[in-house]
């Protein structure tokens, strides 16, 4: 297993099936750009799935404040952006030859296969008050993504927004550190 620290959040993802953005030459390239990706993407062979999830922390929020107001975008920016490359890659353009020699080799031909693409967010929270304001956020992502969606072949179910507790009891390959291993 591959361990990350990301987000004040420890991931635990298969080895040789996941792959960082941000970890390949290709896409700093283009970063400069203003293109935004996903935190972790990984293939799921047993469900034939291919993950993006992106995490922040905002567990030190005081309790009277809000979510950042530029979260909204930012998440609508890392998701278009992220299925964009994924298009790129699929679609066999030149810098999408680049980017897919950064994949798993089942995501790089991945619309030949059954699949599924499930994009999650997860937002590591301490204060009850925040939780509140995910099903909202949840709902206004769903409809600006719902046409992005649509051209993947994705049903609104495969947009995920959960608070880190959530995502731990659903099964994600997230957990809280132990003291032990913070740097």
């Amino acid at each position: 297993m591959a361990v990350y620290q990301e987000s004040g959040l420890e991931v635990d993802l298969p080895d040789h099936q996941i792959f960082r953005f941000c970890d390949c030459t290709a896409y700093r390239r283009l970063s400069s750009y203003s293109l935004k990706e996903m935190d972790f993407g990984w293939w799921d062979n047993q469900a034939s799935t291919l993950w993006l999830m992106e995490l922040k922390d905002y567990s030190r929020l005081a309790l009277e404040d809000k979510l950042p107001n530029n979260l909204f975008g930012n998440f609508v920016d890392k998701a278009t952006d992220s299925l964009m490359m994924l298009a790129a890659v699929w679609s066999n353009s030149e810098h999408g030859q680049a980017l897919g020699r950064c994949l798993p080799t089942p995501c790089t031909s991945f619309p030949q296969q059954p699949h599924e693409i499930k994009l999650v967010f997860v937002l590591k929270l301490e204060s009850q008050q925040l939780l509140t304001q995910l099903s909202a956020l949840s709902v206004r992502l769903r409809n600006r993504l719902r046409g992005r969606i649509a051209l993947f072949n994705m049903s609104m179910t495969d947009l995920i927004l959960l608070d880190h507790m959530t995502a731990i009891r659903a099964g994600l390959p997230i957990k809280i550190p132990s003291t032990d291993s913070l740097p």
